[in-house]
């Protein structure tokens, strides 16, 4: 029988997120401001040219870039495929010192409302994803910050929608029966990240939500129309700048 080595060191679960910092954020020198943008799911849209290209960039980092606009100091972190990296990119954002953080992604539609292009803002996620169940037991609810909600409602020039996501990880496991379970349940989109963004966010204090752009639509077998995605991915850019740079209080 083996025996217990009481002198083995800390906890590994005390260590590791130092390493996450390390591959993240080993040559950021300071904290990151207290506001952030986190670009999910297609990084060819959201990458950091684009946000260079609308703001002043201040300090540029390899997975994170600090800008200014409007005399407000953000953060863009670097794109993120999956509730895993998402995850990993906010505990370690948070404990740097990120204290609200607002999601930019893609979903496919559900909802009959919604087309191409169209931003859907979840009030909440229904987690299909293993990172959620990791952090959490079932029936812990995914909910996005009301008064981020509300911002972004408050700054759009163009209605938005809103409803539930539910959030997935295998994306090969979606077909048309979980996309009509997902009708049934009155699910407007599908994403791969929302749920665990918001579940770790609430954990560590940190005030949170995401846009979506509508990029297909699964409910109705709709494919993606380029023109309508590049406007829906252009309009969420500039509501997450005018929100994050705006009073959230």
């Amino acid at each position: 029988m083996a025996e217990r080595n009481d002198s083995a060191g800390p906890d590994w679960g005390d260590v590791f997120p130092s390493v996450v910092d390390g591959w993240l954020f080993s040559d950021v020198p300071h904290q990151l401001p207290p506001t952030a943008v986190l670009p999910l799911e297609n990084p060819d849209l959201y990458d950091s040219a684009v946000w260079e290209e609308k703001t002043e960039v201040e300090e540029r980092y390899r997975s994170a870039t600090i800008v200014r606009y409007r005399g407000t100091r953000l953060c863009v972190l670097s794109p993120k495929l999956g509730a895993p990296a998402a995850a990993m990119a906010l505990e370690a954002a948070a404990a740097r010192g990120v204290r609200t953080v607002l999601g930019l992604g893609y979903c496919g539609a559900i909802s009959p409302e919604l087309t191409c292009g169209d931003l859907l803002v979840p009030t909440g996620a229904v987690s299909r994803d293993g990172t959620t169940a990791a952090y959490c037991p079932d029936g812990y609810p995914a909910v996005a910050d009301h008064g981020l909600v509300t911002a972004l409602h408050r700054a759009a020039t163009d209605p938005l929608h809103d409803g539930l996501v539910c959030s997935v990880d295998a994306v090969y496991t979606q077909d048309s029966a979980l996309v009509e379970q997902c009708r049934r349940r009155r699910v407007a989109g599908l994403d791969m990240e929302t749920s665990a963004v918001l579940t770790v966010a609430r954990l560590r204090g940190v005030r949170a939500a995401t846009v979506l752009v509508a990029s297909d639509h699964p409910g109705s077998g709709a494919l993606t129309e380029g023109a309508a995605l590049a406007r829906g991915t252009r309009r969420a850019l500039d509501l997450a700048l005018e929100v994050v740079t705006g009073d959230l209080s």
